[in-house]
C-alpha cells in the first residue's frame, strides 16, 4: 500500500469534484480485475475477500 503520511481531509466541495474520477477508476480497476481473476480455482478465502464476494453477489441481484 505504501507510505501513509499525514493529510488533511478533503472538504465536501472538493469531494464532489473528484466523484466522478474516484467512480470510474474504481470501476476500471474492479473490472481489470475481476476478468484477470476469472479462471483461478481452488484459493483460500483471507477476511476481507468475502465481503467483496458477497458485494458483487448483492450487485448482480440488482441488475
Amino acid at each position: 500500500m505504501g507510505l501513509l503520511t499525514e493529510g488533511k481531509p478533503l472538504t465536501w466541495e472538493e469531494t464532489k469534484q473528484l466523484a466522478d474520477h474516484v467512480r470510474q477508476h474504481g470501476i476500471d480497476q474492479f473490472l481489470n480485475l475481476y476478468h484477470q481473476l476469472l479462471d483461478r480455482k481452488g484459493d483460500v478465502l483471507k477476511w476481507g475477500d468475502e465481503v467483496t464476494i458477497n458485494n458483487a453477489a448483492v450487485t448482480n441481484l440488482n441488475l
